[in-house]
């Protein structure tokens, strides 16, 4: 290990002609700006660690080594139920484990993009929520050697990183199996435009459990929003017919719009028209009436995406592959008694 007064005496033109770049590339790699690639910033990071080089603190005061006691939590949004439940999570996570957490939006101004950001704070680790992180953005935090833990991603993620999510196939399966032993006719699954990986498991899991229980019944799928959901004809139509209708909705929101829909059709809910939704957010149980629906650990959720973080510190680990934690069907009055 390099002493303290050897530490001092390295220069980024040490570093620049160790690592075979220029004192430009090796200033920008440091301070976590400008279009590096992956291994350009890995090799400036190796060049700096053999060298001993630590400096204390950038020209903003920022330390630009990573701060063991802050991670970052990025979301494309901060007005949601689902969002409130996993900051919360977090929150009391990181506190618990001796760290700060700090809550970085997703901005569309590419300058002001959140890994220029995250760069600039040097963070012990990122967890990013439901957000999809380009190749571009993961590779400027893999040349920092930021760990990063995926929450709920939209997409299948990389083999290469770390996730958390929920049993989202079962816990559409199970909201399938309720609706058919509830005794409905015909069956409808609205899901969320754009088709997210966790939506398209929860359709899938919920297809399956009609087709193994009531083979013979129609399905029918309705596209909506997966914020703001709109009342629409698509989602009255299914349910002016004369049979009785099971509804599951991939998230809370739709499902309530669902009641709307409901209404408009002057069907009765749950005698006429069964509804299930998935979260279980607050307005669920406050629904009248009150909504069953898929529950989603998401503080528990958030809690392991921040012990991640501190194991890829700690084991210097590069990855954990995919965390599952099991959802939970909470049956309220939108759905009839199991006959």
């Amino acid at each position: 290990m390099a002493s303290a007064d050897s530490q001092s005496s390295v220069t980024l033109r040490d570093i620049a002609a160790r690592a075979g770049v220029s004192v430009a590339t090796v200033s920008r790699a440091l301070a976590g700006r400008g279009e590096l690639s992956r291994r350009t910033r890995e090799r400036v990071a190796d060049a700096a660690e053999a060298l001993g080089y630590e400096r204390g603190a950038t020209q903003s005061g920022r330390p630009t080594s990573l701060d063991p006691h802050l991670i970052e939590f990025v979301l494309g949004s901060f007005d949601d139920a689902w969002t409130d439940a996993v900051t919360s999570g977090g929150r009391d996570a990181a506190f618990a484990a001796g760290y700060d957490l700090v809550l970085t939006l997703e901005r569309s101004d590419p300058k002001n993009d959140w890994p220029t950001r995250v760069a600039t704070r040097r963070p012990s680790g990122v967890i990013i929520g439901i957000i999809q992180p380009t190749r571009r953005q993961l590779a400027e935090l893999r040349g920092l050697r930021i760990p990063i833990v995926l929450l709920d991603p939209r997409s299948e993620p990389d083999v290469a990183l770390s996730s958390v999510g929920t049993t989202d196939w079962q816990g559409g399966y199970d909201a399938g199996a309720h609706l058919a032993n509830c005794g409905y006719e015909r069956y409808v699954v609205v899901t969320g435009s754009p088709q997210y990986r966790f939506g398209r498991a929860r359709e899938e899991g919920f297809r399956a459990a009609i087709a193994e229980l009531r083979p013979a019944a129609e399905v029918i799928t309705v596209q909506s929003a997966w914020s703001d959901a709109p009342l629409t004809e698509e989602l009255v139509r299914p349910l002016t017919y004369d049979r009785s209708v099971g509804v599951f909705a991939c998230n809370d929101e739709m499902a309530l719009a669902v009641y709307r829909a409901a209404h408009a059709a002057r069907r009765s809910i749950p005698a006429d028209v069964g509804v299930i939704g998935f979260n279980d957010e607050a307005r669920a149980a406050a629904a009248s009436p009150a909504l069953t629906s898929v529950r989603q650990p998401l503080t528990d959720m958030a809690a392991r995406a921040v012990h991640l973080i501190s194991e890829l510190r700690s084991h210097g680990a590069d990855a954990h592959g995919r965390v599952e934690l099991p959802t939970e069907l909470i049956v309220r009055a939108s759905t009839r008694t199991v006959s």
